[in-house]
Parts: C-alpha cells; sequence; structure tokens
C-alpha cells in the first residue's frame, strides 16, 4: 500500500514537472537596437536568452535575459492573440547576421522587438520550430502531452492515491482511465505577420528596446557582426 502511494506521489510530482516545461519556450538570443534617425537595426552583442511562458495566474510573458550577467531586463506580458513572432525577410540575403525575428503587436502595430538568433548555426534549420512554438504560446496553445503521466490529470492521480490510502477499501470509487492527451500545439500554428485573436492591449511589465514599425518594414538589418 505504501509502495502504492510513493509511485503515485512520484508520479504527481512528475507531472507538474513536464507540464513546466510544457509551458515554456526558451532560447538564445540577442536583441537588435537602433540609433534615433537610423533605419538599419544592428545587433546587441551582449549573450542573450528569450523565454515565453505562462505564470501562475496564467499571463503570458516573454522575458529578455542577459545572459552575461543574469539578468531579466525586459518582461512583457502578452494577451492571447495580440502578437505574432516571424521571421525577417530583408535579412535574408544577409551573409552573416541573417537569423533575425521581430516580435509585433496587433494593438500597437508601430512597436516591433527585434531579436538575432544565437543558438549554433548547425541548428539553424530549427529556428522556424521555435518560432513555431512562440507564436503557439503567444496564442494560449501548449504541447500536447507525450504520453504516460501527461495523459492522465492531477484529479485522477488523487482519486487514485485516495484509493490506494488505508480504509479505501471496496467502497471506494475504482481509479479512472487515463483521459487522452489535452488538445495541443505540437503543429502550432506557423509563425507569420498576420494577427489573430482578440486584439487586447500587450502591457510591458517592464521596459524594452522597440523600434517604430513604420521603419521597421523598411529596416536594413546590419550584417557587419557575427553571431
Amino acid at each position: 500500500m505504501a509502495q502504492n502511494q510513493a509511485m503515485l506521489m512520484q508520479q504527481l510530482m512528475a507531472q507538474s514537472q513536464q507540464q513546466s516545461q510544457q509551458n515554456k519556450v526558451e532560447f538564445k538570443c540577442g536583441k537588435m537596437k537602433k540609433a534615433d534617425g537610423e533605419t538599419r537595426v544592428t545587433p546587441d552583442m551582449r549573450k542573450g536568452k528569450l523565454t515565453v511562458k505562462a505564470d501562475q495566474d496564467q499571463l503570458m510573458h516573454v522575458i529578455w535575459t542577459n545572459r552575461e550577467q543574469g539578468i531579466e531586463e525586459d518582461d512583457m506580458i502578452i494577451f492571447p492573440g495580440d502578437a505574432t513572432f516571424g521571421y525577417v525577410d530583408e535579412a535574408r540575403n544577409n551573409k552573416t547576421n541573417n537569423r533575425v525575428f521581430a516580435l509585433k503587436f496587433t494593438s500597437t502595430p508601430k512597436k516591433v522587438h527585434f531579436f538575432w538568433m544565437q543558438e549554433p548555426a548547425s541548428q539553424a534549420e530549427k529556428d522556424k520550430e521555435l518560432a513555431e512554438k512562440v507564436n503557439a504560446m503567444l496564442n494560449g496553445e501548449t504541447p500536447a502531452a507525450s504520453g504516460g503521466v501527461g495523459q492522465m490529470d492531477q484529479a485522477q492521480l488523487m482519486a487514485m492515491l485516495t484509493q490506494a490510502q488505508p480504509g479505501g477499501g471496496p467502497e471506494s470509487p475504482a481509479a479512472p482511465a487515463a483521459a487522452p492527451a489535452a488538445a495541443g500545439a505540437t503543429d502550432a500554428p506557423a509563425a507569420s505577420d498576420s494577427a489573430a485573436g482578440a486584439e487586447a492591449g500587450a502591457a510591458p511589465a517592464t521596459g524594452g528596446d522597440s523600434e517604430d514599425a513604420a521603419d521597421g518594414d523598411k529596416m536594413k538589418v546590419d550584417e557587419e557582426a557575427k553571431p
């Protein structure tokens, strides 16, 4: 009996950790900056990390962290459907700095945040997949459970734990069967410039560099600095 309880508790802990990982997308990237009066964005050469995750209140955050100092410099709260994360075509022909992405908002279209990938060049083919995952998170979707514990919700596991306790006995309800995996976003919507969903405002939790979209659509990406 005690062994069953210990096993179920381990399952509950594993599920909690799995859900935490599913509710976060994280990868290495730097920010781009633009001098006043310029139409060219250039890389901020500091090592950075972009994290997209939901907090305990299920509010979605886009966070840029300075990896060199471990400091979260930008923290933006994003409402579902209000933002897209997509590739910047103007950078496609650059010989060096050609992995540039933009975070655009439907509620404030004149503000754009530019980022450049710092993941190894050998993993460049995964950039599109990362962008798709970011867009899935921004639209309130999460990856589907991959099986095992992920296919059984917490209430079901608690019911099994209650049954396994002394006194649960024959009168206790039978443990329910594993529920189907949550509908989700393994195949998340691809990154695009189209903005879907409600036109709710994007509330920056802390300040961050952003560029005017009026210039952003015409911006050139500096290719002098190598990732």
